[in-house]
C-alpha cells in the first residue's frame, strides 16, 4: 500500500517524505500509514488497529488476504471520501487523508464484487446454496444449514464443507460441534446478520 502511496508526488510533497528512506524502514512506512489512515476504524480500547481493521475485513475464510481486494477497498475508499467532500462533510481531521467512514463505507462495494466477480464466477454451481443464505446470520451449523437449504443435516454439513474449502466460510468449533462462520469479505454482499443462527 505504501509503495503505491509513494508513486504519487502530490502525496509525497503533502507529508514531505524520502520515499527511498520509508521504502527502506518497515517502521517509516507504518509511521506513514497513520498519518494517511485513522489510528482506527471501530473505535474503543479492545478494537482493531486500521491496518488490522482492513486485513480482516478483506480475508475470505482461509483467513487470507488477496491483494486484489485490499487494492479494490483503498480505490473504493478513495471514491468514498472523495463524495464526502463533495457532499460538503468535514474533511478528515489532522494529516489524514481518509475518515473511518469512508473506509465503512467502501467495504459493501468490495464485498459485492468478490461475491459477484470471484466466488459465484469460479464456483457457478455453488450459487444456488450461497442465494438462500441471503439475509440470514454470519454464524450457522449444519442443523440451521439443513433447515434453511431444506436438507438433512448430513448433506448441509457436506455443503458446508464445499464452502469452506472455497473460502466462504471459516471452519470453527469441534469436530462433534462444527460452526461454520462468513467472513466480513461476504457479509454485505448476501445482506447478512451479524450472530449466531437460532437453533
Amino acid at each position: 500500500m505504501i509503495r503505491r502511496a509513494l508513486h504519487n508526488q502530490a502525496i509525497k510533497d503533502y507529508y514531505k517524505i524520502d520515499a527511498s528512506k520509508v521504502l527502506g524502514d518497515a517502521g517509516e512506512q507504518e509511521k506513514l500509514f497513520y498519518r494517511i489512515f485513522p489510528a482506527q476504524v471501530d473505535l474503543g480500547e479492545r478494537k482493531s488497529t486500521t491496518l488490522d481493521w482492513m486485513l480482516t475485513r478483506t480475508a475470505d475464510g482461509s483467513d487470507k488476504t488477496a491483494p486484489r481486494e485490499l487494492i479494490h477497498l483503498l480505490s473504493a475508499a478513495r471514491d468514498q471520501q472523495i463524495k464526502q467532500i463533495e457532499m460538503g462533510q468535514p474533511e478528515p481531521s489532522g494529516e489524514a487523508l481518509f475518515d473511518r467512514s469512508a473506509l465503512k463505507g467502501a467495504l459493501p462495494e468490495v464485498s459485492k464484487a468478490r461475491y459477484d466477480q470471484t466466488l459465484c464466477a469460479e464456483h457457478p454451481a455453488l450459487r444456488e446454496m450461497l442465494v438462500k443464505l441471503e439475509g440470514e446470520k454470519t454464524q450457522q451449523t449444519p442443523a440451521t444449514l439443513a433447515r434453511i437449504w431444506r436438507v438433512s443435516e448430513t448433506e448441509a454439513h457436506a455443503r458446508a464443507e464445499q464452502l469452506a474449502d472455497v473460502g466462504f466460510f471459516q471452519r470453527r468449533g469441534s469436530k462433534e460441534q462444527p460452526v461454520f462462520w462468513v467472513p466480513f469479505l461476504y457479509r454485505d454482499a448476501l445482506k447478512l446478520v451479524q450472530g449466531p443462527a437460532e437453533q
